[in-house]
Formats: C-alpha cells, sequence, structure tokens
C-alpha cells in the first residue's frame, strides 16, 4: 500500500465509487479501466489513442478548448462568457497566469446547459510555451477528472500539482491515456525483445501509436509496464538541504549564494524497483565519472549511456551497495533525464552465522 492509499481524500473518491478501502488506488484505476472496456466494446474498432479520446470524451460530454495564444482567450471568452453566459470563464485566464502555482487545464461544468449537452463539461487547456509539451497529459488528466465524477461542479478548482486528488488524476491519466489493448502491442513490437528498456523503445511507441504524447509520458508508461527494476530521474544544479534551509533566510550582506551541485533532484521507481528495493535517494549528488554529469554540460538532446556501478554514488561519505547497472540519459533544457537498471541481481548481505563460517574455515 502507497502513501497515496492512505490519504484521506483517496479513501473519500474510493467510497464515492463504491470501492472498498483496501488498495483504494488500484481500485480506482480499475473502475476507470472498466469504464471504458465497456464503452469500446459497445463501440467496436477503436484502434488509435485519438479515436478513444473521441470515444470517451462523447461518453463523457466533454468538450477541449486549447488556449494557444492571448486570443484564444478573447474567444474563450466570447464564445463561453458573453455567448452562452458561462460567466466563470470570463476570469480564468489568471489562474493559468499564475507562475507560483502553475495551472496546466481546468475543467468546468457549464451551469446553463442541458443535462444532455455534448459540451455539458469544458477542459480548457493551455498550450502555451513550455506547457505544450504537457498537452496529452493533460488532455488525459481531465479525463480522469470526468471518469471519477470528482469534477462535477459549475466552478472549477485549482489545486496544487502535490494534493492527493491531483496525483490521483496523474495516476488515471498515465494508465487510461496510454490505453493497454493499444498500447501494449505497441510495447512488444518497439521492444523487440529487449531485456532492457531503451530511450529508442520509447520513441518508436510514439511514432508509432502515440503521436501526441511527449517523451516523459511515453516512458512513464514503460517504466510502469516493466517488471523488471528501473528508476527514472531528473539530474540537475542544486545544493544539499542545510545550504537550501541557509539561502532561505534573508542574508543582510547580499553574498552570491554558492554554486549548486548536479544532484538527483527527481527519482521514480518503478514497481519492480519499489519491491526490491532499487533506488537512488532524492537530492543525491551525481558522480562525476556517470554519463548522467558528462552529459550535463552538452547540448540539449543529446543522449548517452554507459555501463556503471551504483557504488559510485555516495552519500555522507558512503557509497551505496555495489551493483552493475545500465545507465541512459538525456540533455534536457537546463537538466538530465534518466533511466537507471540493474543488470545483476542484488547483492545477498552476509548473515552474522556466514560471517562466523568464514573465519572458522
Amino acid at each position: 500500500m502507497t502513501r497515496l492509499d492512505t490519504a484521506p481524500e483517496i479513501l473519500a473518491l474510493a467510497a464515492e465509487l463504491g470501492i472498498g478501502a483496501n488498495a483504494p488506488v488500484d481500485g480506482i484505476l480499475d473502475f476507470c479501466r472498466r469504464r471504458i472496456d465497456r464503452w469500446v466494446a459497445e463501440a467496436g474498432n477503436v484502434i488509435s489513442i485519438a479515436a478513444l479520446e473521441a470515444l470517451v470524451t462523447t461518453k463523457l460530454q466533454m468538450v477541449f478548448e486549447e488556449i494557444r495564444s492571448d486570443e484564444d482567450w478573447d474567444r474563450l471568452k466570447d464564445v463561453y462568457a458573453r455567448g452562452k453566459k458561462e460567466f466563470v470563464f470570463g476570469g480564468m485566464r489568471s489562474k493559468f497566469d499564475d507562475d507560483d502555482n502553475q495551472t496546466y487545464g481546468a475543467l468546468v461544468q457549464r451551469r446553463n446547459a442541458e443535462a444532455d449537452s455534448p459540451d455539458r463539461f469544458v477542459a480548457v487547456i493551455d498550450c502555451r510555451g513550455s506547457k505544450l509539451a504537457r498537452r496529452f497529459f493533460t488532455r488525459w488528466h481531465e479525463i480522469a477528472h470526468r471518469l471519477t465524477t470528482h469534477a462535477d461542479m459549475p466552478e472549477p478548482v485549482y489545486r496544487s500539482e502535490h494534493d492527493p486528488i491531483e496525483r490521483m488524476m496523474d495516476e488515471i491519466a498515465g494508465h487510461v491515456g496510454f490505453y493497454g489493448p493499444i498500447f501494449d502491442p505497441t510495447y512488444e513490437r518497439a521492444n523487440e525483445g529487449k531485456p532492457l528498456l531503451k530511450f529508442g523503445t520509447v520513441e518508436a511507441i510514439i511514432n508509432e501509436s502515440f503521436p501526441v504524447a511527449s517523451f516523459q509520458a511515453a516512458l512513464f508508461a514503460c517504466t510502469r509496464r516493466l517488471t523488471t527494476p528501473v528508476v527514472y530521474l531528473e539530474a540537475a544544479l542544486s545544493h544539499k538541504k542545510k545550504v537550501k534551509s541557509k539561502l532561505q533566510t534573508p542574508c543582510m550582506f547580499g553574498d552570491d549564494p554558492p554554486p549548486g551541485e548536479l544532484r538527483a533532484v527527481k527519482v521514480i521507481p518503478n514497481k519492480a524497483a519499489q519491491q526490491g528495493r532499487f533506488t537512488i535517494p532524492t537530492n543525491m549528488r551525481v558522480p562525476t565519472a556517470s554519463v548522467i554529469h558528462r552529459l550535463f554540460d552538452a547540448e540539449p538532446m543529446t543522449d548517452g549511456d554507459g555501463n556503471e556501478d551504483m557504488s559510485q554514488w555516495e552519500t555522507q561519505g558512503k557509497p551505496l551497495e555495489k551493483r552493475a547497472v545500465v545507465v541512459e540519459a538525456r540533455k534536457v533544457a537546463d537538466r538530465i533525464i534518466a533511466i537507471v537498471q540493474p543488470v545483476e541481481p542484488a547483492r545477498r548481505k552476509a548473515k552474522q552465522g556466514d560471517m562466523e563460517s568464514m573465519f572458522l574455515e
């Protein structure tokens, strides 16, 4: 059971959907998949993710409005606030322009729509600038809100990305947006029986069946499917916790902050890695010998890979357990994204009895 399983908001949502409190996250995911499976069986011949999205949004009486320029905000006001008297659309932009709490999408239940209106629910998706990369995932995130009926309200709710409900919607989006009957055969063809996940496999999946998905979203879909351990990490310049704490304290003399070091600022192990306790501590310094470190000064979208050992990683002067791994990494903007996969089993720690036997021999 994960921490998300025990969140009161998730337990309440599970209760709303008639799901028991035992493993509510898996129960909610199963609830959403079964709804979609039923619609697909009724419709037949749903062979692309675009066709699936069209089917699901029709069933959910849901339309998308994408914002790609300032003019789109004016259009939204004209169509909905002035034309359909849905005044909530008039002041929505300020939420999306808040840099301190970035908003990618919002779902609105129209007050003046008929019960059978095909656009009873409107999902506004911000595709401006860097937010465009999350377009595919944001659309499925808003679909997730409708699938769980959690957003049946006239006013959109703007939550932090760390809010349990938002994290649950991300989980749903990651699963149904890469719908198994479409994703699984595509993965098998792209993987070609390789024992380890490769960036090339992810790109082949995007090119064949998920052309509008981001590389990161497709990569996560692959790591979730793997039954072998893989850790996704992002490395960027950062500081030790103690230094971070000091930097948050105003300095009387205005000294320049010390330069950051390349650290694993985000670490996400897949289920197999969690079960096998294979991970890298968050904010751990990246060893200079790692391909991750070597790529940091490269041009964006430069790839690299290499065979390494986890004992290269040190925390508080102590190395991690020795274990051979394969690392594949890519420079993206100001950071490195990477996947780390073990190529040998974890080494069994010697028990006290084993140590005594060694000395007796």
